[in-house]
């Protein structure tokens, strides 16, 4: 929270000192309340994803978000319906899924977000254009999350993991 209240403090800081505010005060105070207001819309979309309700996680993306998850053989999804079905599909995959962030980076209207994920498949599932049989393991995969927000809901996110510690850790490979 302080490096938000700072990123704001800099944002406000560096406007004024570049004649910004005084050229644009409205700009220059929407911008420092879409950084501090990023934070709490930030937890309350960490806090659907510890639910595991998809239903929960999608009602925080506006009506048109798009989620890409960007690996081989996943087109991106648009709409609330069709993201709370993915996410309803990645969490019956991976019922034990929790995540740990390792950073988190503020800008205006986004977040990006470097994380580990538990994964512990109870069966085969399958992700992009890959099929993968669980060899009853739990383990943590890499991945990182840019996350755009519109008046305080998701309307992109973009998700990158590593789909080799995911391969690494499953039999066979499909």
């Amino acid at each position: 929270m302080a490096e938000t209240r700072l990123l704001a403090g800099l944002l406000v800081l560096g406007a004024g000192a570049a004649g910004w505010e005084a050229a644009c005060p409205t700009l220059a105070r929407a911008e420092a309340e879409a950084v501090q207001n990023l934070p709490a819309a930030v937890e309350r979309y960490a806090l659907a994803w510890a639910s595991r309700d998809a239903t929960r996680i999608a009602a925080l993306h506006t009506d048109d978000s798009v989620f890409h998850l960007v690996i081989e053989g996943e087109p991106p999804v648009v709409g609330r319906a069709a993201i709370a079905a993915r996410f309803a599909r990645i969490l019956a995959d991976n019922p034990a899924y929790s995540s740990t962030p390792r950073t988190v980076n503020f800008g205006v209207d986004f977040v990006v977000i470097e994380y580990d994920f538990v994964m512990a498949p109870p069966r085969a599932f399958a992700m992009g254009a890959r099929r993968y049989e669980p060899r009853g393991t739990t383990y943590t995969v890499p991945a990182v999350d840019i996350i755009t927000f519109r008046d305080g809901l998701v309307s992109r996110k973009v998700t990158y993991l590593d789909t080799a510690v995911i391969a690494a850790n499953s039999g066979a490979v499909q």
